[in-house]
């Protein structure tokens, strides 16, 4: 692909998500609120870092000040639930640093403090994280992206801990066919008899974002070591991720692993990284929703086949695409120059 081509394709890439963005705000409300009849009550988790992105910052401090004056218990969790009383179910601790990062990136550190305070106290033995504080078996997706959090706090030894247990992971693996992301609290691999999930390569639609959060950490943990163990690592899921079915950096869940990717890329020179990146680019274009129904509601969001046709779906995939595909681009364009 030429430079020609690919500047055709990042700017069909940020032109898709400037809408994204634009779907997402027509919901916030005047209060600064992010909930509305008939959904959840945790559709703000993502909002602020997406705005950031592209820089509507006044709407995302809004956002954020309104989580901080209701959505933010004293312990530093947030209520995700329709229950403020509830600290049990729904303790999301991928959403909790989503809410974190976003936060932080914008200087808010009356909401980023406290919620990594609570985030820390979730840890388990191993260096793991549980997707929700109840749940009994640590996962990647949350441990790589509280670990990428920590980061942010310059918490490197937490941050470094959730990287081991990430390559720990990796170097327990006992299917060529498959990926485990899941362990016990002592670390050892969780396997189907232990209720663990996994990625199957010989199968359409799989959790690659599962290897991905694990990409991104220990792409940031290579920035700030310069361990080549890092990009051993990395390399070893790019690997495996290309054994995978067509759809890999072609599906709702490909983005975060081609953006870890395209940071290897902005390493290394692997040119994987750049393919990677673009696919899911193109798919992202392909697949934005362009018209509206009888409300204006879907207008720039996403949905796919495989989840339920709900408001909260567009809205979701909206939010964290922005980061997939804004941060893919600036990796890539960090190596070879801007297009």
């Amino acid at each position: 692909m030429n430079r020609a081509e690919l500047k055709c394709k990042f700017e069909a890439g940020k032109q898709a998500i400037r809408k994204a963005v634009d779907f997402q705000l027509g919901f916030l409300g005047e209060d600064g609120s992010y909930i509305w009849d008939g959904y959840v009550s945790d559709a703000y988790h993502k909002q602020a870092y997406s705005w950031n992105l592209v820089g509507n910052n006044e709407e995302a401090h809004r956002l954020l000040t309104w989580i901080r004056d209701t959505r933010l218990r004293p312990d530093g969790s947030l209520i995700l639930t329709d229950d403020p009383n509830d600290t049990v179910n729904n303790v999301d601790l991928y959403k909790h640093s989503w809410t974190c990062q976003g936060a932080h990136r914008l200087g808010r550190f009356d909401v980023s403090y406290p919620i990594y305070q609570f985030i820390k106290t979730c840890e388990r033995p191993c260096g793991g994280f549980p997707l929700q504080r109840a749940m009994p078996l640590c996962r990647a997706m949350t441990t790589g992206w509280v670990g990428v959090t920590a980061l942010y706090f310059n918490d490197i030894e937490l941050a470094r801990r959730c990287a081991d247990w990430c390559i720990s992971v990796q170097e327990q693996q006992p299917d060529s066919n498959k990926y485990y992301f899941m362990t016990t609290d002592d670390g050892k691999l969780a396997l189907e008899k232990d209720g663990g999930e996994f990625i199957d390569n010989t199968k359409l639609k799989q959790c690659y974002w599962e290897i991905g959060f694990s990409m991104i950490l220990l792409g940031r943990m290579y920035q700030v070591t310069k361990d080549e163990k890092y990009l051993d690592s990395i390399k070893r899921w790019l690997d495996f991720l290309y054994t995978c079915r067509e759809d890999v950096w072609q599906y709702w869940g490909s983005g975060k692993a081609a953006l870890g990717a395209a940071m290897y890329y902005s390493f290394t020179g692997d040119e994987r990284g750049i393919d990677a990146a673009t696919q899911f680019i193109d798919f992202v274009v392909r697949e934005q929703v362009k018209i509206a129904d009888k409300d204006g509601k879907y207008a720039g969001g996403f949905w796919f086949d495989d989840e339920p046709d709900i408001l909260l779906i567009y809205v979701d995939h909206a939010a964290c695409f922005s980061g997939w595909v804004l941060d893919s681009i600036s990796y890539i364009e960090s190596r070879l120059g801007i297009l």
